[in-house]
């Protein structure tokens, strides 16, 4: 009868560990599939948050894209422009060196004739009124030299020409007198003054108050006149003189010049 009721109570020993058995196997596995849910929740949020990632990615990658797309095609439209740009500055620099042939030749040509021009006005002046006559000729081949040989640009030389010709303008126009030795026809010298006016009239009345010449324009040339000349016209000079160096008041004179010839008009 004990050894029943041991038995029993074995049985039911046995039983209740294995219900609490049974109990602790049921939470561990609940516990289990709780972890596993949460698992599964932290993936599905990890895998969201990887798709969000890639959409954003891809939505970068299009804007990058089409930033590139659009960068490329901006270099392209300049590129083309420069080309254009290029082909257009060749074709102006085509123009210009036919402009700068075209230029130089005209240079040359003006050169020519400029060289030409100062040449004629030496020569001219070689029968023009002698005082200091010989240093303006030689004034005017030496620029004309000059400027052929290239010593002197084309702009200098009008520049220089023209103070030449100024200076003939105002040779024309002013008066001075100064002290100088007079040499005669027969070879004899005299210390006296010369008086100038512009171009048209040079005379000398030397110290001794009797020596009186004044150069005169013939046909053929300059020539100096001393001899047979009337007592009006000798004191006359020596007037000139006088009223030039200030040693008596301004007055009016007769000067013994040859006025131009007038040309007849033609029938």
């Amino acid at each position: 009868m004990l050894n029943r009721v041991s038995l029993v109570l074995c049985l039911g020993m046995t039983l209740l560990a294995l219900r609490i058995s049974a109990q602790e196997t049921l939470s561990s596995v609940q516990r289990d599939l709780e972890r596993v849910e949460k698992e599964i929740e932290r993936e599905k949020d990890l895998h969201k948050n990887e798709r969000a990632r890639a959409t954003q990615f891809e939505v970068e990658k299009a804007a990058k894209l089409k930033a590139i797309q659009d960068q490329i095609k901006l270099s392209q439209t300049k590129i083309d422009s420069l080309k254009h740009q290029a082909e257009k500055a060749k074709q102006q620099k085509s123009g210009f060196k036919s402009q700068t042939a075209l230029y130089q030749g005209h240079q040359k040509e003006f050169l020519k004739n400029l060289v030409k021009q100062i040449h004629e006005l030496a020569a001219g002046l070689k029968g023009d009124f002698p005082y200091e006559r010989e240093k303006r000729v030689g004034d005017l081949q030496e620029l004309a030299s000059a400027i052929e040989n290239g010593v002197v640009p084309i702009e200098e030389g009008l520049g220089r020409l023209f103070t030449l010709l100024q200076a003939s303008m105002d040779f024309a126009y002013d008066t001075e007198v100064y002290h100088a030795t007079y040499t005669a026809a027969d070879g004899s010298a005299h210390e006296g003054s010369f008086v100038r006016m512009g171009a048209a009239l040079l005379a000398f009345a030397g110290e001794d108050g009797k020596t009186v010449a004044y150069l005169a324009k013939e046909d053929t040339g300059y020539s100096w006149k001393e001899t047979e000349l009337s007592p009006e016209t000798r004191q006359n000079i020596l007037t000139a003189v006088k009223v030039a160096q200030g040693k008596v008041a301004p007055q009016l004179v007769n000067i013994p010049f040859r006025a131009p010839k007038i040309a007849e008009a033609s029938k």
